[in-house]
């Protein structure tokens, strides 16, 4: 819960266009933390932060995925039952 404070904190400060070039460039990059907080002018620490809040989804963000497949499948299943209707 602590995170998702800081997270929310550090959103306000920086756009979320940054927040997902400076993690893009961590990721995808293959570029070191340190370099791009540098290169950037922020904090390795906020940096950190970033990357691992966008690496581990909270268990809010769980709940939400978990509901939408649960959701989905529903679909999928009234679907293919339509479909079976119409063959």
């Amino acid at each position: 819960m602590h995170n998702t404070a800081m997270h929310n904190h550090i959103s306000h400060k920086y756009s979320q266009a940054l927040i997902s070039e400076v993690v893009n460039q961590v990721k995808n990059h293959n570029r070191l933390l340190s370099e791009v907080a540098k290169n950037y002018g922020i904090s390795s620490r906020t940096v950190y932060q970033w990357v691992k809040s966008s690496t581990e989804p909270s268990e809010l963000k769980k709940s939400e995925i978990t509901n939408q497949i649960a959701s989905l499948q529903l679909q999928i299943n009234s679907l293919n039952n339509l479909l079976q209707m119409m063959a």
